[in-house]
């Protein structure tokens, strides 16, 4: 049969943020059965051409079935795919498959309406669904789908997994761009707010397992099954290859797991330096399986990067997570991964069903003990399929599961208009903390800012600048284009441009530092043009009507940015949670069609925001003309 295969984005924008592995895999194995493939993979496409795309495939292409693969946090996404293939071809089935079809099974169903779904490891599943519909047989005798008897979705049971990984024929990389996915990606660096590197460019995804052996609460394996590996020689190879074939040689190892024990690392780091492989890599480990002569042995061989699954500093905490490590495993293991000068990301984790404010101010104080400055913040996500997700529902904390996981498609949204609170504090209590912890994340970074030694604009959104660690005073230089978040006209302006700083991997002691957005060159001009503006309120004896009322970055901008208390006349702001919140002085109201009239004929200030146009067309919508607006955002369009 002729197979579509479609990997959803999680972005609105092209992005190299996400490779759709998994769906290579699948792509191989039917192919080696005697089917064909055109692959669609929507993360290497901008939103305005996915839709044209799918139509033109759809119209041009013979297909005789459609398969979509995503997880959970794609639900949206996939529900309008199917919306639109259904309006484009009602007669071509649809399959779906991924870490969406392994949990609420019936409830995806229902709601997304396939005609089928895979549950777990599809290459066996998936093969054995085609070679049915092909041959007229009934697919209700395949086990691990779901189908539809009469109009019911019936589950047929769980399906059989590929026992050995090195059975399986090499990923079809080319069907889903790979070339197209390293295309996107820096040639001189790696370039984000959360990390800067330059001492690694574009980046190669590689499988060596499926799963992970351990199972902590808020986690979820996808439907892949039990941990199983590939032979580590095999690996190799498929690197060689891919360094010949696509002439990258930095590499970033997809496993949730890349391995379970100290042997299998070091296994692998023979094998690089046998073969004299000169390569990067990047993978995930975990905390209680590391000494000091095997991450030697990693730094020497490429890896300068290693992801840890931290989630607190109580030993409660971890144990009702089910980490089966403590406090003093990550310590020790901190403490060798630094002399190793290998660089540490991780995070902690806010929410645990036993968490508390004691337990909340331990992991803050063991974060600043361990100088964990980089590890940021974040909240526990009840993510279906969980075992903290089945908690939620028994206590009653998700009232639907659909609504539950459509606003999931939307973090951003979920963590401030919708988090699930599963601790015993007051949800007030819960937000209070959530937030302030945020705003931590940014000034924890500010902690280690790296010094700068020169700097010059090269061009109106880019500079050169030198900068020297604070741990160790090696010194690198970035050709930087500032904000990150930039088209053709410019910066971006829906967020708070400009404010966030970035973090930047020290490629000799692997230790990360901050550096502050005001201190790059072509940056500086906006932060004083600003800072004038306030500053000429006050001369003119006058004040200001303040909006919004900043949460995460309030700290860090006013640190940057001065704005004296005697010249703030109010603060306003359209998000319910921070009504009666303190900001400059003063307690915030919430703009409403009743008092918007307040802003007529006044000096209005719009701080750093994400909705600063939509305030300024519910003014012009309101007939509201301020004396004088003096936007952050609109500073960047101006410049």
């Amino acid at each position: 049969m002729r197979t579509l295969l479609i990997s959803p984005s999680y972005y609105p924008q092209a992005n190299a943020s996400y490779y759709p592995l998994g769906l290579a895999y699948i792509s191989a194995y039917i192919q080696s059965q005697g089917h064909q493939v055109v692959g669609l993979n929507f993360n290497h496409m901008p939103m305005e051409k996915r839709n044209p795309v799918l139509r033109d495939t759809l119209l041009h292409e013979a297909v005789d079935i459609i398969g979509i693969s995503g997880l959970t946090v794609a639900f949206n996404e996939i529900d309008r795919l199917i919306k639109a293939i259904r309006d484009i071809r009602a007669d071509v089935p649809i399959v779906l498959g991924g870490g969406i079809t392994s949990v609420e099974g019936e409830l995806m169903m229902d709601t997304l309406r396939p005609d089928y779904a895979v549950v777990g490891e599809g290459e066996l599943i998936f093969t054995r669904l085609l070679k049915a519909l092909e041959e007229g047989d009934d697919v209700r005798k395949i086990a691990g789908i779901w189908c539809w008897d009469a109009d019911r979705p019936k589950f047929t049971g769980e399906g059989e997994s590929p026992k050995y990984l090195d059975d399986l024929p090499l990923p079809d990389l080319d069907s889903f761009g790979i070339r197209e996915h390293i295309g996107l990606q820096g040639e001189h660096g790696q370039f984000s707010y959360h990390l800067t590197r330059l001492d690694a460019g574009r980046s190669f995804p590689i499988a060596a397992s499926r799963s992970c052996p351990f199972k902590c609460t808020f986690c979820h394996h996808a439907g892949m099954g039990a941990y199983k590996k590939h032979d580590i020689g095999r690996v190799v190879e498929q690197i060689e290859g891919y360094i010949q074939t696509y002439g990258i040689n930095n590499f970033s190892i997809y496993d949730e797991l890349f391995s379970a024990n100290k042997a299998r690392v070091v296994e692998f780091c023979d094998l690089l330096k046998q073969r004299k492989l000169n390569i990067q890599w990047f993978c995930q480990l975990r905390m209680d399986q590391l000494d000091l002569p095997m991450l030697k042995m990693m730094k020497e061989t490429g890896c300068n990067y290693i992801s840890f699954g931290i989630e607190s500093g109580s030993d409660a905490i971890l144990g009702s997570m089910k980490k089966k490590i403590t406090k003093q495993t990550i310590t020790d293991a901190v403490k060798i991964v630094r002399e190793a000068k290998i660089g540490i990301q991780g995070n902690f984790l806010f929410g645990d069903p036993a968490e508390t404010q004691e337990t909340i101010r331990e992991s803050l104080q063991f974060q600043q003990d361990n100088q964990l400055y980089f590890c940021d913040w974040s909240a526990v996500i009840p993510y279906a399929g969980t075992p903290i997700y089945h908690y939620a529902l028994e206590k009653g904390l998700i009232a639907d599961r659909e609504t539950f996981m459509r606003s999931l498609c939307n973090i951003s949204g979920y963590l401030y208009n919708s988090q699930v609170n599963m601790t015993q504090m007051s949800d007030e209590e819960y937000k209070d903390w959530y937030i302030s912890l945020r705003e931590l994340n940014d000034e924890n970074h500010r902690k280690r800012c790296t010094k700068v030694v020169a700097g010059e604009i090269l061009e109106r959104w880019k500079s050169r600048i030198t900068i020297e660690c604070p741990c160790c005073s090696h010194q690198q230089t970035l050709d930087l284009p500032f904000p990150f978040e930039q088209d053709e006209n410019g910066p971006i302006l829906a967020g708070p441009v400009g404010v966030q700083g970035m973090n930047v991997l020290c490629p000799d002691c692997g230790r990360k530092m901050h550096l502050k957005a005001k201190d790059i060159p072509h940056m500086q001009g906006v932060y004083q043009r600003f800072q004038r503006a306030l500053d000429e309120i006050k001369a003119n004896g006058q004040k200001a009507i303040f909006t919004p009322s900043l949460d995460r970055f309030a700290k860090v901008f006013l640190e940057d940015m001065h704005i004296d208390e005697n010249i703030v006349e109010a603060v306003f702001d359209t998000r319910s949670f921070r009504e009666n919140k303190l900001f400059l002085g003063h307690s915030t109201a919430l703009i409403d069609s009743n008092n918007i009239e307040q802003f007529n004929d006044k000096v209005v200030v719009i701080l750093p925001w994400v909705e600063f146009r939509n305030l300024i067309d519910r003014l012009e919508r309101h007939h509201v003309k301020p004396r004088q607006l003096i936007s952050w955002n609109l500073m960047f369009a101006d410049a």
